[in-house]
């Protein structure tokens, strides 16, 4: 039963010609064996993983901060995803979207909401009959004295752009005041 993630699916969603599922543990699609890799010099172009890849995505994380991930891929109609945390399949609700395309191969899209308190290894690996390729990141969580340090130099730096403008503007007022007072006096 896929409802509990179509739930909070827009209502637009999915577009016409593809659909929406669900990767966790009541998924018809079986966890293993994964399908071996097929032979012949085309097979690794027959699944393609799209960009941006999971080392493209989130690197560092507020402990405790939600986040997102995506994978998608290209392949033939049977492509689909395994999502790893730590090197253990997610037992999770993960959505996956997928859509034909004219040439009778699929775009597969998944998406990961996450939160977590320690540096955490994620993969998401495409399986498919004409073979699979996986994506990976390391995802690493922010000290909180690191997070005030940055954020207060961040402050820092508005509080003297800031002061830098308002001297600006002072020095022109005082120019300008000046300025007055000699025409009038």
């Amino acid at each position: 039963d896929t409802s509990s993630c179509l739930a909070s699916s827009p209502k637009s969603f999915p577009p016409p010609g593809s659909s929406l599922s669900c990767l966790g543990p009541d998924s018809s699609s079986p966890r293993s064996p994964r399908p071996a890799l097929a032979s012949g010099p085309n097979s690794r172009k027959q699944v393609t993983l799209l960009p941006p890849f999971l080392s493209d995505q989130a690197q560092k994380v507020q402990a405790l901060g939600t986040f997102y991930l995506f994978c998608q891929a290209t392949g033939p109609a049977d492509i689909r995803f395994i999502w790893e945390k730590n090197r253990h399949a997610l037992e999770t609700c993960v959505p996956m979207q997928t859509h034909a395309l004219p040439d009778g191969r699929a775009h597969a899209l998944s998406w990961l909401r996450d939160t977590i308190q320690e540096t955490t290894e994620y993969s998401c690996s495409v399986l498919s009959s004409a073979g699979n390729q996986t994506s990976k990141v390391h995802i690493t969580v922010m000290r909180h004295e690191a997070l005030q340090q940055e954020k207060w130099s961040q402050e820092l730096a508005t509080w003297r752009a800031v002061a830098g403008e308002h001297d600006r503007l002072m020095q022109g007022w005082r120019k300008a005041w000046e300025s007055c007072s000699k025409d009038t006096f």
